[in-house]
């Protein structure tokens, strides 16, 4: 097993850790995992099968095991397959992932896949792992993640990882429809408010989107329709133990609007429509959905708007049966904005990242995506951005890509104040309808900048120094869902795809 060099902490070269296994061993030298603790000691997990998995100091200069580390045994389920160890830090734990049972099979073996991820946590790096029922991991336990469901076979073997602003979980699975083929996902971590993990949708090409089908399901069927996005729907939400669980990372608290895309037809007693109960973070309301006439057509008209706030961080949606049946798509999740955008509430971005106050910063070539914009709540055309410690250079917010209109430019003073916001007159935005996606883009910075918030006013009247394209159209909302023409993916970048690409991490 050699170490991943990537991975270095503080020397800049490590040499490779070399262990190995014979035949009379009672563990596996793969799928080796490496994390700094709290205290700055690093360590190194691995293993499968047998004893299961293995964790030991690693000496952080050269990357070698420690001298004189021991090596301990931190999960192990008595010989049954357990491999493919990830160890990630969050709130004073460390959670151990792990990969349970066979995978790998593919053609007429394909159902044989039982694949599965699991969890346990500790507050220790090297030992004392639990599940969330309090089984010690040493003992066989496990809290399952991810298990077949739909298509999907096998979803683990994967990786635990921190980025720009959330932790996220990647992992592989076997598609039914496609020959048993082996794809990836990227989901986020989420986690409760007693700090367990719950794994978010796979993406999919949008953050504040989340498809049914891809929540944790209660007796709910997976179909398939063209008309649905993505393809797929939930059916069957009949039963009244039916529930979908949809864990979600919301980068910026307030007040949302939830595009909720449903089709239904007809009711047992002729009633002029069904219901579905939808918990946000514990709160339960019964939400009425007008009959749309039709199923697994979900025609444009088969939305209804759920009013709510959510938190910033990890929010959780659940939906149970209501009155009669509906079928369900997709929830989306619409940002009512009205005078501020907090810029540390971006979505992702590229040469970007979080400091360790909680502020924004961005480099020359940077942008931020904030998607799903209800543009018609902001107070006015005007635009002030907060920035600290500025470098000169231009900011501007577009419309649609990192490449789309600019509907405000701002010119960034050369020398700031590290130590205190100054707000930035950027030009006004011209008139904008419904639903959009905004781009924050960096040009020309002579260094990092930092950003608080983005601020929306009724604007000045002379803006005529600043050239601005303006080609906006009113829209009502957008329709970015599936259809033949649009395609049924896109990546960061825009380019869009018929299917999913094989190990083509769309993000």
């Amino acid at each position: 097993m050699a170490g991943n060099t990537a991975c270095t902490i503080a020397a800049p070269r490590w040499a490779f850790v070399r262990l190995h296994t014979v035949k009379s061993d009672s563990y596996n030298a793969i799928d080796a995992a490496v994390l700094k603790d709290l205290d700055g000691k690093v360590w190194m997990a691995f293993g499968s099968w047998g004893t299961g998995i293995h964790i030991l100091e690693l000496d952080e200069t050269t990357g070698k095991v420690k001298n004189g580390a021991k090596m301990i045994n931190i999960a192990n389920r008595g010989g049954a397959g357990i491999e493919g160890a990830s160890l990630i830090e969050h709130d004073g734990y460390y959670y151990l992932f792990t990969a349970w049972d066979n995978c790998c099979k593919k053609g007429a073996d394909l159902e044989n896949n039982s694949y599965k991820t699991t969890v346990g946590r500790s507050n220790r790096i090297d030992g004392g792992y639990v599940d969330r029922s309090g089984k010690a991991l040493l003992n066989g336990g496990g809290t399952i993640l991810l298990s077949r469901y739909g298509r999907y076979y096998g979803p683990a073997g994967g990786e635990a990882f921190q980025d720009v602003n959330r932790q996220r979980f990647v992992n592989h699975y076997y598609d039914k429809n496609d020959g048993g083929n082996s794809y990836i996902q990227v989901r986020d971590i989420v986690y409760t408010d007693d700090n367990w993990p719950e794994l978010g949708q796979p993406f999919l090409g949008r953050y504040l989107s989340a498809e049914a089908e891809h929540g944790a399901l209660t007796h709910v069927d997976i179909s398939s329709s063209s008309k649905a996005s993505n393809g797929e729907f939930c059916a069957y939400i009949n039963y009244e133990d039916s529930k979908i669980r949809l864990p979600m990372i919301i980068p910026q608290t307030g007040d949302y609007l939830i595009r909720y895309r449903y089709d239904n037809n007809w009711t047992e007693d002729g009633a002029n429509g069904s219901s579905h109960f939808v918990s946000i973070n514990g709160k339960k309301q019964e939400i009425e959905l007008p009959l749309t006439g039709a199923w697994s057509a979900f025609p444009e008209k088969s939305v209804v708007y759920i009013p709510t706030k959510l938190k910033r961080g990890s929010n959780f949606i659940e939906i149970t049966k209501g009155k009669h049946y509906a079928e369900l798509d997709r929830l989306d999740f619409l940002r009512i904005i009205r005078d501020t955008i907090p810029a540390n509430g971006f979505d992702n971005g590229i040469r970007v990242r979080l400091t360790d106050k909680d502020e924004f910063a961005i480099k020359d070539g940077g942008y931020a995506i904030f998607e799903n914009v209800i543009t018609d709540s902001i107070v006015g055309p005007g635009v002030l951005v907060q920035v600290k410690n500025g470098a000169g250079g231009t900011l501007n917010i577009r419309k649609e890509s990192k490449k789309g209109d600019v509907i405000s430019k701002c010119d960034l003073p050369s020398a700031g104040d590290e130590s205190k916001w100054i707000d930035v007159r950027c030009s006004n935005m011209p008139e904008l309808k419904g639903v959009q996606d905004f781009y924050l883009t960096a040009e020309g910075l002579g260094g990092e900048t930092l950003l608080g918030n983005i601020k929306f006013d009724e604007g000045v009247k002379d803006t005529s120094s600043i050239a601005i394209r303006n080609t906006a159209r009113p829209v009502v909302y957008r329709n970015d869902l599936r259809s033949q023409k649009a395609g049924g993916y896109r990546d960061l970048k825009g380019r869009r795809f018929e299917k999913q690409i094989r190990y083509r991490v769309m993000f």
